[in-house]
C-alpha cells in the first residue's frame, strides 16, 4: 500500500481514506455559495476544519453557528466543528468553500463550535526544526478518540522532529495512535518532503509531499522538512486505543533536543 494518497479535489465529497486505515476516515468537501451538504454518523465522530471559506453548521437539528471566514490555512486561524457520532449533520456554504472531514470511532458526547480563541497555539522546536502548533480538538475537546491540529513549518525547517512514533501501547511511555497528514504548500508549487521509517527499517520511505497530498502513518517515525522558500502545512488527524498523545522520540536523534547541535566549519 502506497503512504502517499494523491486526488484531484472534485466539487463535493472527495474521499481520500476510506478503509486504507482501521481508525481514521478522511474527505476534502468543496461547495459552492448555497449548496449543502448533510450525513448521518453511526459510530464515527467527526471534526470539521475549515480550510478556506465560510458556512454554517447544524447538528440533528439544532444550529451550531457559522465557522469563518478563513481565507487560506496561511492567512487565517482555523474554525472547526466537533460532532459526536450517532448524530446527524449538515453544512451550507455561504462562499466557496473547502474543509476537511476528519473521522474517528466514538459516539456520544455534546457538538461543539471551535472559534480562533478556542485553538491552543505553541511555538516549538529549535533553530533548524522550528514550527507552530495549533490544537483544534485535542484537550479541550471531549472526544471519543479523535484528536485533530495543524503544524506549520517556515521555510527550510523541520518538524515532527526530533522523529517521533506512536505505534504501541506502552503505558508511561508511548500510545497507540493512527494518524494522517493533509498537506498545504505556500505558495502553492512548493514542496516538501516527509520520512516515515521504523526501528528495523522494514519500513523506509522518503515521499515529496506537494500541496493537497496525503500521507499515511500508521506506523514509524515520521518527519518533515519544507524546502527552502516554502511554507509546508499538514493538518493532522490522530485515533488510537485510548485518547492519549504520548509519543516516543528515535533514540538515535533524540539527543538534538537536549544538545547545543553540532557547527560545521568551514575552511577559508
Amino acid at each position: 500500500m502506497s503512504l502517499k494518497i494523491r486526488k484531484p479535489l472534485e466539487p463535493g465529497l472527495t474521499r481520500l481514506v476510506d478503509g486504507e486505515m482501521k481508525r481514521i476516515r478522511f474527505s476534502i468537501l468543496k461547495l459552492k455559495p448555497g449548496e449543502t451538504f448533510s450525513e448521518n454518523l453511526s459510530d464515527w465522530e467527526l471534526c470539521l476544519v475549515l480550510l478556506s471559506g465560510k458556512c454554517r453548521v447544524a447538528v440533528s437539528g439544532r444550529d451550531l453557528g457559522e465557522l469563518g471566514p478563513r481565507r487560506d490555512v496561511f492567512r487565517d486561524p482555523a474554525w472547526a466543528a466537533y460532532v459526536p457520532g450517532g448524530m446527524s449533520w449538515q453544512v451550507e456554504a455561504k462562499s466557496e468553500l473547502c474543509a476537511a472531514l476528519g473521522y474517528a470511532p466514538g459516539r456520544g458526547g455534546e457538538p461543539r463550535l471551535i472559534r480562533p480563541e478556542d485553538l491552543v497555539i505553541r511555538q516549538r522546536g529549535r533553530p533548524g526544526y522550528e514550527r507552530r502548533v495549533v490544537d483544534i480538538a485535542v484537550e479541550k475537546v471531549p472526544a471519543q478518540s479523535l484528536l485533530v491540529g495543524e503544524t506549520f513549518n517556515a521555510a527550510g525547517q523541520w518538524s515532527s522532529y526530533p522523529p517521533h512514533c506512536h505505534e504501541k501501547d506502552d503505558p508511561g511511555r508511548e500510545s497507540f495512535q493512527e494518524e494522517i497528514y493533509f498537506y498545504q504548500v505556500d505558495p502553492p508549487q512548493g514542496f516538501g518532503y516527509q520520512r516515515v521509517y521504523t526501528d528495523d527499517r522494514a519500513l523506509d520511505e522518503a515521499i515529496t509531499v506537494e500541496h493537497n497530498d496525503l500521507v499515511l502513518l500508521p506506523r514509524g517515525y515520521h518527519p518533515v522538512a519544507a524546502a527552502p522558500g516554502y511554507c509546508v502545512y499538514y493538518l493532522w488527524v490522530l485515533a488510537g486505543t485510548t485518547r492519549v498523545m504520548k509519543p516516543r522520540d528515535d533514540p538515535a536523534h533524540a539527543w538534538v533536543e537536549k544538545g547545543s547541535g553540532l557547527q560545521m566549519k568551514f575552511n577559508d
